[in-house]
């Protein structure tokens, strides 16, 4: 039987805050929605390897190239306004359906509730209090504050380190698999938020797999007996 979990520990772009402004800002300077997915991905390919090669870069600085990278690929001109435009959209990005049922779901439960992010701590500590999620959160966590990125395994001690708990006592609760597969690395377990996506077969599997943010909630209550 798995061991109980004490904290949820969660994701926070795309997982707990939609990027939908962004992907319709991207189209307000000649791209299409579709290509928000190409941009993150260039711009995770670039953490990853400033990562393994130690010289890691506030990820919004990473994007912001990556943005470059995209318009230039494309072959679309975009002054530095409409730039800014889009890199401004992540400050409005609203919480996902369900974000605030499940995170009561999970306090009401005793379970403590982190917050684990690749981007800058005062941005995510913003977007919770526009959500009106920051009350729930007991602690949140930047990579910043070890100068690598997840799915490296100093970014998820980060949460141990700050709750005390058992690694196995932590779920890492996410929509992207290489950052549960990071997670499970670290000893942590993990959920998916699948929302139709596919999970890799190459990747550690997820502990919990469910729909949506409040899908996975319970499946984690339902664990605590």
């Amino acid at each position: 039987m798995s061991e109980p979990i004490d904290v949820a520990v969660f994701d926070i772009i795309e997982t707990v805050f939609s990027l939908e402004p962004v992907r319709r800002a991207i189209t307000t300077c000649g791209l299409d929605g579709r290509d928000l997915e190409t941009w993150f991905a260039f711009g995770l390919r670039d953490a990853f390897a400033l990562d393994v090669t130690h010289r890691a870069k506030p990820f919004p600085d990473i994007l912001a190239d990556a943005l470059d990278e995209l318009l230039a690929v494309r072959r679309v001109g975009a002054n530095q306004a409409e730039r800014d435009a889009v890199l401004g959209a992540f400050a409005q990005m609203p919480a996902q359906t369900g974000a605030g049922e499940c995170f009561d779901m999970l306090r009401d439960s005793g379970i403590r509730i982190v917050a684990l992010s690749n981007g800058p701590a005062e941005r995510t500590r913003s977007l919770l209090e526009s959500a009106d999620l920051d009350t729930h959160v007991s602690d949140i966590l930047s990579v910043e504050a070890v100068g690598r990125f997840k799915p490296h395994e100093s970014v998820y001690r980060l949460a141990f380190e700050a709750t005390g708990a058992a690694p196995a006592a932590h779920c890492m609760i996410a929509c992207h698999a290489w950052d549960l597969n990071g997670a499970k690395r670290a000893g942590m377990q993990t959920a998916f938020v699948q929302r139709g996506q596919h999970y890799p077969s190459v990747m550690e599997p997820s502990d919990m797999a469910g729909d949506e943010l409040v899908d996975v909630a319970r499946l984690i209550v339902e664990r605590q007996g």
